[in-house]
């Protein structure tokens, strides 16, 4: 290889320089031209693109140029904003210096503000003629100390002036005025609703889901007061998804009912207080999620099972009169008498989604078992097994379902730990392989890390397993 002599040197130096300033000019010459198809946009396409911004973001566009002051202030809105002290003046400015449509206002009001000074805001922004075809509404008033006297401030009235428009709702932090009397709520549009933290008669609970709902199709109630009976009925033509939780801060929901829900596709109760719930007529019910030992008892007609401390599920006849199909329970105490009386429970399980808890000892279910093992068709096509340590109980777990499962396809194992070496994983998987006994030869083994815990689902994505109805499995994307 030759030596470069310092004119060739100064040669190459000037080629490179020149060829940088051509790939500057490229980058400009797109900057330029993509600036150039933005402005050749329509207003009303450059309108829809500044409504999907978040509400400050979408107020710092006006700061690009002067052409883009007049397409946000007639752009549709979506507010969603923290209520807080001196916060209420900028949205008030935002609501009166805004002339095009809102078809979102979400206000949540922060820890230590005054529920009845929030809920004088709130009703005067609602009465606004900015949201005068409002979709989608969201307000929590804050979190009042419950007792006597205290209690949360009513609804406000101007909520109900959007009965004709609103298609998704969520009230936080109100009271709901009792049925009767004109007191009906009713949304006929409305198909999407979130009940937080509020105070509501078993009544006018029962009338608003009945006849005030008439297309609603996700419920979700999050730590809600029922006067005095504390126990919630659901009657509905419509309702595809429901998620409940009950905290001890609002005051214990002992008992929820589903009487009566043709297309109801999809339960969840969440993490909180004991409750039983007894589902009458549900014929479509396909994913029931989240159970864990704080159910005492889950009713089907008049079949009933129970997550035990001890054995694990307690039975009491042969099948769960049901077609659940994706099961998900965030923790129990591991136990293969337990697995096997899911699968007599529900005969008809494709998914299971599982933690598991303290290991099992002893072998007193291999001959408890033995007789029903060799009569129980096993459907499940995919496990997802929480918390997998690699331990004798977990591989025994493991092990009972890839001998008995013909339709298993695949088995997540989600490590416990997130140091796990590749050695050890790969000596696990190995193990995995050498199961000579195996009902399915084609499962598929993957080992993840740890990525989003079932427990945690409930306080963090308890929203959209809810009311998002896109998916048949809304368990799928965790992991």
């Amino acid at each position: 290889m030759g030596v470069l002599t310092r004119a060739a040197k100064k040669r190459r130096l000037e080629e490179e320089e020149e060829q940088g300033e051509e790939v500057e000019e490229q980058g400009e010459e797109v900057e330029r031209r993509l600036e150039d198809h933005i402005s050749r946009l329509l207003d009303e396409v450059l309108g829809e693109i500044v409504s999907l911004l978040p509400t400050k973001d979408g107020g710092r566009t006006q700061v690009l140029s002067s052409r883009w002051r007049p397409i946000w202030r007639a752009a549709p809105l979506n507010v969603d904003l923290d209520f807080h002290v001196g916060g209420g003046a900028a949205i008030s400015r935002l609501l009166s210096s805004h002339h095009g449509p809102v078809r979102r206002f979400a206000v949540r009001a922060v820890h230590g503000e005054r529920t009845d000074h929030v809920a004088v805001t709130v009703d005067g922004w609602l009465r606004s003629p900015a949201l005068d075809n409002l979709e989608d509404l969201e307000f929590h008033l804050g979190d009042p100390t419950w007792g006597i006297p205290a209690l949360p401030p009513p609804l406000p009235a101007s909520a109900r002036r959007f009965s004709s428009t609103l298609r998704a709702a969520s009230f936080g932090g109100c009271s709901f005025p009792d049925g009767g009397a004109g007191g009906e709520i009713h949304l006929p549009l409305l198909k999407q609703l979130t009940l937080f933290k509020v105070r509501i008669s078993e009544r006018s609970l029962l009338a608003l889901l009945a006849g005030g709902c008439p297309v609603l199709q996700s419920l979700l109630l999050l730590d809600i007061k029922v006067n005095l009976s504390n126990r919630v009925q659901i009657r509905s033509s419509t309702l595809r998804s429901i998620g409940v939780r009950s905290d001890y801060s609002m005051g214990r929901l002992y008992k929820l009912v589903i009487e009566d829900a043709p297309c109801l596709e999809r339960f969840m109760f969440f993490r909180g207080n004991r409750m039983d719930i007894s589902v009458i007529s549900a014929p479509r019910l396909g994913v029931l999620g989240l159970l864990s030992n704080n159910l005492p008892w889950f009713s089907f007609g008049t079949t009933r099972f129970q997550l035990t401390q001890g054995s694990g599920v307690g039975c009491l006849m042969t099948t769960v009169g049901c077609n659940v199909k994706v099961l998900a329970i965030p923790y129990v105490k591991l136990n293969l008498g337990m697995a096997i009386e899911l699968m007599k429970c529900f005969p008809n399980l494709e998914k299971l989604y599982i933690k598991t808890g303290c290991a099992e000892k002893g072998s007193v279910w291999r001959v408890k078992y033995r007789n029903l093992i060799q009569t129980l068709d096993i459907r499940l096509k995919k496990i997802v097994l929480a918390d997998y340590r690699g331990d004798k109980s977990r591989i025994n777990f493991v092990k009972f379902f890839i001998s008995n499962a013909r339709a298993l396809e695949s088995m997540t194992l989600e490590l416990a730990y997130r140091d796990a070496s590749s050695k050890w994983i790969e000596k696990q998987h190995r193990m995995m392989l050498q199961i000579r006994k195996r009902a399915s030869r084609g499962v598929r083994f993957d080992f993840v890390s740890r990525n989003m815990s079932i427990e945690s689902l409930s306080n963090l994505h308890a929203n959209e397993l809810a009311h998002d109805l896109s998916t048949t499995d809304p368990f799928e994307r965790f992991p």
